[in-house]
């Protein structure tokens, strides 16, 4: 497939998969952070009113969500573009779906095990910073383990118990290391342990969602369009 039309599959598709995950959330977590403002509320001694209300931080959700999904589908379809002649035989479609799980998996759904999100009212503003660095440096080191294994199976793949042995065995220790050594995040949970938890799933389950739906929709379009060539 020519790269605009493979750039204009990945737009539509990452457009599409931010509402869905935008709209997710605007009916699922959205509840969960007006109760953990509202616990919060009631707990300080001194209530500031917020430079952004509520009507709008909703609002806003969706426009964030629209340039995270228009931002995530160029790169996509750019990875895509110089990847699939070099993946395995089994229909461009499914490898474009597989690509976009693997993507996912690295710069968001391996990251929030370790430093899942939190509601407000946990975390301290002095903290920011360090649970930044540490957030992106797990992204770092998680796209690392990922393109290496990547690497690895094209260079193993004419002999399946050797690329199995880098696949399957040598990728999820890596992970597990990088897990192992990274530390534990710093900020106390403050806030009712029920409402963190909840959180913090459907922030996850909003990920996946958006990437799965981003890798399903990417994959119906470039279909599609490649019939159309």
């Amino acid at each position: 497939m020519p790269l605009k039309k493979l750039l204009g599959a990945a737009l539509l598709a990452g457009l599409f998969a931010a509402l869905i995950a935008a709209g997710f959330h605007w009916l699922f977590t959205e509840p969960i952070i007006d109760r953990a403002i509202a616990i919060e509320a009631q707990s300080a001694s001194h209530v500031e009113e917020p430079v952004v209300g509520r009507p709008m931080q909703k609002l806003g959700l969706f426009v964030g969500f629209i340039l995270y999904g228009l931002a995530w589908g160029t790169l996509f379809g750019v990875l895509v573009y110089a990847v699939a002649p070099k993946l395995p035989p089994g229909g461009k479609s499914r490898q474009g779906f597989l690509l976009a799980l693997a993507l996912g998996w690295s710069v968001a759904l391996f990251p929030l095990l370790k430093y899942p999100a939190n509601p407000p009212g946990v975390g301290e503003a002095a903290t920011i910073g360090y649970r930044q660095e540490l957030f992106v440096m797990m992204i770092a080191l998680s796209l690392v383990g990922a393109v290496a294994a990547f690497v690895a199976h094209g260079w193993l793949r004419r002999s399946r118990r050797a690329m199995t042995a880098a696949v399957v065995v040598a990728y999820p220790v890596y992970l597990i290391v990088v897990y192992a050594l990274f530390p534990p995040n710093p900020d106390p949970v403050k806030l009712d342990a029920e409402i963190v938890r909840d959180f913090r799933i459907l922030s996850f389950t909003g990920q996946l969602l958006f990437w799965t739906a981003l890798g399903g929709a990417f994959s119906w379009l470039a279909r599609a369009r490649a019939t159309q060539i």
